[in-house]
């Protein structure tokens, strides 16, 4: 008997979570059909699947859309990385289909409580976790406030950065530097130094203001750790502490744990990532957990580790838990990794997207 596994929109991490699953079950006996679905025309993801659809972009289409997938090619497992709160919504609709489905949580107000970095943090601290200080900021004034509190406070003088309390990809992320020139996060952008003065005269300038989170730079290294999990069980995981360009790939220590801990407080449940950073006194703190894979899971195969290919042996009941947790600890071993610019050749014709969709 055949298994198929749908992989619906995610983020950049899409592509490597079906060269993962693929490029495992070309070595077993196992049929597995691999269908990709993407909003957009996006062939250098959906052309790796062995079926490709494209999903419709009003949400009122979605659900008759999954039906009529699920039917058509006996779907057993469903996975997205994208509209995750809708998905929980309508979970009892989907699983009603007869197929498991992966949003990365299991219920909507875990994914407000990870989307937004200060309550994430408070939770975190109640649970008894290190977290990094983080300050509600609601106004410019309110920022300006707290950088000259923290310019008066020589005794415990920290450097600080701020984000925006929601968002991905470290988007908005600055760092605050006295000695920073006025045009050196123009010409300089990729540092992510902004002297103060600049980012709050811009600030003051803007109509809408969207609320920020304070917080002490860290000296670091970060550490990102992508996990496998269910229902807050960790099955799989590996930790990148990133020091420059490149990332060591580690399977034990405080920031390890740490990420572990984290998603089982937050009952986890898919393919998942925790940052942490180091403090000043080299232990790590918690940073953030996107409940949803991270962009470099594909690093962490260099591993031995296949994160992508134990969430489908466990997501079509091909392997049990424990056979995939001691698949996850033997299969390790460190590794160092640097990430490089490539380009693939785009075919702008996609030669497996299903009839249906074709003459849609």
């Amino acid at each position: 008997m055949g298994h198929t596994i749908w992989l619906m929109e995610g983020l950049s991490s899409q592509r490597d979570i079906i060269l993962g699953i693929q490029d495992f079950f070309k070595n077993t006996n196992k049929e597995i059909t691999v269908i990709a679905s993407h909003r957009h025309n996006r062939n250098e993801i959906l052309s790796l699947a062995d079926i490709a659809l494209i999903e419709p972009v009003e949400d009122e289409l979605r659900l008759d859309f999954i039906s009529t997938t699920v039917k058509q090619y006996g779907v057993q497992a469903v996975h997205t990385g994208r509209n995750c709160q809708w998905f929980e919504a309508h979970r009892q609709d989907i699983e009603s289909l007869g197929v498991t489905l992966t949003t990365g949580a299991t219920n909507t107000a875990m994914f407000t409580l990870a989307d937004d970095k200060v309550e994430f943090a408070h939770a975190m601290k109640a649970n008894g976790l290190p977290v990094v200080l983080s300050v509600r900021i609601e106004s410019a004034e309110a920022l300006r406030h707290q950088i000259d509190l923290n310019a008066h406070a020589e005794d415990n003088k920290k450097l600080l950065c701020v984000k925006p309390v929601t968002g991905i990809y470290g988007m908005g992320f600055w760092r605050f530097d006295d000695n920073a020139s006025p045009m050196s996060a123009f010409t300089h952008p990729d540092n992510r130094k902004v002297h103060p003065e600049m980012y709050l005269l811009a600030l003051e300038k803007q109509a809408d203001f969207e609320p920020l989170v304070l917080m002490p730079y860290l000296p670091g290294p970060e550490y990102s750790v992508d996990m496998l999990v269910e229902k807050g069980t960790v099955i799989a995981a590996v930790a990148r502490r990133k020091e420059g360009a490149l990332q060591y790939l580690e399977q034990s220590g405080p920031a390890y744990e740490l990420g572990k801990k984290c998603a089982q407080i937050m009952q986890a449940d898919g393919l998942v990532n925790v940052q942490t950073r180091n403090n000043d006194l080299g232990e790590p703190v918690l940073l953030e957990i996107n409940m949803r894979p991270s962009g470099g899971i594909g690093y962490t195969r260099h591993s031995g580790v296949n994160l992508p290919a134990l969430f489908a042996l466990r997501q079509l009941g091909i392997m049990d838990e424990s056979q995939a947790k001691l698949l996850a600890t033997e299969s390790f071993s460190p590794a160092v990794v640097r990430s490089i610019t490539d380009v693939i050749r785009y075919n702008p014709i996609l030669d497996n997207l299903s009839a249906s969709e074709g003459s849609a």
